[in-house]
């Protein structure tokens, strides 16, 4: 019996050592020698990938969060404000509601105060901080993959063909990303990254070892994440994902994460709500480049977003044709009569089907397209209205699973060849693709270096963008505004005046492009003179966006120089009564034009009784019989 006893107290403590050994094997700790090394890898991979945009200067929204918003520039004086107003308030010095769901992003503006605070508005430093952050937040995406798949490896060798490292080194090197590291506004999606990935990582460290600190932390990383950017809400649904396919579910450990990450984001929401003063907006902007669904229907809106699902997959695994500018109408409007869309939608339909049929059968597939589909949610137009159709930074997160995807998809095709060095062509596959996907990388960064170098790129992909041509014919006038050569200047002239002709061909109603043009025109008429031809060009854009400012200020500017009165009598009256009234029928902008008119030739009878038809018109008598 004791000979009995014994023997099961043995079987019982061996039982006890293989599940101790089991907590344990939850992950081999990295040495701190190691984490510098693969730190020191992957912060060189970014300089070197990178380097170049530390000569760049400020484009596209760097103005907009930094170069001259007035709350950034302010300095550590201005966080209190860029803590308690929409994140562009510090740029049009008002608060605008164009978007769903508003801006709400201090944390990124935050450290663009810091370093203002200490270096002012030097780009170098802008730059130099966004490519030390990028490389940053591979290591942590690394180091956190890594805790979730339980990683064992415990040289550089096992490391560098471990799944959570190539999936890492497709994800630092992959050409979508150029926008969001070169372009200093990407700093959003950086910091995004880096704090959604480190709630991740803490509350696997909470799961595996339960101690009270990491749930703190985890706390802590989230709430900076929600004031990076709205999509680490996302990892509401990462995290528990992540948990029931890695680990083994306990309720109670799962509850205590969940709960405090809902509790997290509620409190996040009423910090928003004070700042912004609303939650959502019913009746966002109704200018297509800030709601490009605006006048479509359901089938058109929901058949376009399928189309950018399509495209973000297609340039997630080959991204060739890349550019910064997904405007209207480089995306088309869509309708269910395409086939892509219903490619998009059979192939989506078959990612979550893929989702559910790997769960147990191969966990990295369904985990790497389950992530890439929760973080992409947000952005993808279907829960909020993103206020654009797509862009290549929207994805920054999300492509994480689809390198993970990737790389599991090259594994499990070399392993079925029958060979004993499959895993040499694995690694083969892989760093062809690596390569190209650098190569790609490379030639990419430059085109950030300008806003003429960023347009002419833009505009050899997004060749039916209104957006697309109306800044580069506005780069190529600013360009004509800094050189002195008289030559050069009329060159550049005409390379801008026939892309902001095709922005209105594009998009008549569209502003920026009707300025330009008038800009343009105003420009040529100091070289030819040609007071007839500068006057049919106005007429032009008065006939779709009478409202441009610049026309009513160049046209008081020619009638206080007293010369060509009658062309431009001829001029008004043509574009009050003919245009703006009987065609148009805006005869608010009729009399504005025509008032013009009566200051340059008082008490003609013709624009007076112009006058008269116009404000009878709008029901007002009383003006109207000042002018009978």
């Amino acid at each position: 019996m004791a000979r009995k006893k014994h023997k099961k107290e043995k079987v019982s403590q061996a039982i006890q050592s293989v599940a101790k050994k089991k907590q344990l094997v939850v992950i081999e700790p990295l040495t701190i020698n190691l984490s510098i090394i693969i730190l020191g890898v992957f912060l060189s991979a970014s300089f070197l990938l990178y380097f170049l945009s530390l000569n760049f200067g400020f484009v596209l929204d760097d103005k907009i969060v930094l170069s001259e918003n007035n709350f950034t520039k302010k300095g550590l004086e201005g966080i209190g404000q860029l803590l308690s107003t929409d994140s562009f308030q510090g740029y049009f010095g008002e608060q605008k509601e164009i978007l769903q769901g508003g801006r709400y992003r201090p944390l990124s503006l935050i450290s663009f105060a810091i370093e203002h605070q200490i270096f002012g508005l030097n780009a170098f430093v802008y730059h130099l901080n966004n490519i030390i952050l990028y490389g940053l937040s591979v290591f942590i995406a690394f180091i956190s993959l890594r805790l979730l798949f339980q990683e064992k490896s415990k040289t550089l060798k096992q490391i560098f063909v471990s799944m959570s490292f190539l999936a890492c080194a497709l994800f630092i090197i992959h050409p979508i990303h150029t926008e969001a590291v070169a372009n200093i506004k990407g700093r959003d999606e950086i910091l995004a990254f880096i704090f959604s990935m480190l709630s991740l990582y803490y509350s696997l460290k909470y799961f595996d070892k339960q101690r009270i600190t990491s749930l703190v932390i985890m706390v802590a990383v989230f709430f900076l994440g929600l004031l990076a950017k709205e999509n680490t809400i996302t990892f509401l649904a990462v995290i528990p994902f992540s948990l029931l396919l890695f680990r083994s579910w306990n309720t109670n450990k799962s509850i205590k994460i969940i709960g405090s990450l809902l509790a997290t984001t509620l409190i996040y929401f009423f910090i928003r709500i004070q700042a912004l003063g609303y939650f959502w907006i019913d009746n966002p902007s109704t200018d297509i480049m800030n709601n490009p669904f605006i006048g479509l229907n359901t089938i058109e809106r929901l058949s376009t977003i399928m189309f950018t699902l399509l495209t973000y997959l297609k340039l997630n695994f080959i991204p060739i044709a890349l550019t910064h500018d997904y405007y209207p109408y480089h995306i088309p409007i869509m309708d269910l009569s395409d086939w892509q869309v219903w490619l998009s939608l059979i192939i989506h339909l078959g990612m979550v089907g893929a989702i559910v049929y790997f769960f147990k059968k191969n966990k990295l597939i369904s985990y790497g397209l389950g992530f890439y589909l929760i973080t992409l949610s947000i952005v993808s137009n279907i829960v909020v209205n993103v206020g654009t159709f797509m862009n290549e930074r929207f994805v920054f997160m999300a492509s994480l699973g689809l390198c993970l995807v990737i790389v599991q998809l090259l594994k499990n095709i070399t392993s079925k060849i029958k060979i004993k060095q499959n895993n040499i062509i694995f690694l083969v596959l892989f760093i062809t693709l690596f390569t190209a996907y650098g190569f790609k990388t490379i030639d990419r960064v430059p085109v950030w270096e300008s806003e003429l170098t960023l347009n002419q790129a833009a505009i050899k992909v997004s060749k039916n963008s209104a957006r697309a041509n109306s800044f580069m014919a506005t780069a190529y006038f600013n360009r004509y505004k800094e050189i002195t050569d008289s030559e050069e200047k009329k060159k550049l002239l005409e390379l801008a005046r026939p892309y902001a002709e095709k922005a209105i061909e594009i998009y008549p109603l569209y502003y920026n492009a009707h300025l330009m043009l008038s800009g343009i025109s105003a420009e040529e008429y100091k070289y030819d003179r040609d007071i007839n031809k500068l006057l049919e060009n106005f007429k032009l854009s008065i006939q779709k966006r009478p409202d441009v400012d610049y026309l009513t200020t160049y046209l008081k500017y020619l009638n206080d120089r007293g010369n060509n009165i009658e062309e431009l009598t001829a001029f008004y009256l043509d574009v009050g009564t003919r245009i703006l009234y009987q065609e148009e029928k805006k005869y608010t902008w009729a009399i504005h034009y025509l008032l013009l008119a009566d200051k340059l030739r008082p008490n003609n009878p013709k624009v007076r009784s112009a006058l008269v038809q116009a404000y009878i018109a709008i029901g007002r008598n009383d003006l109207a019989n000042m002018y009978r």
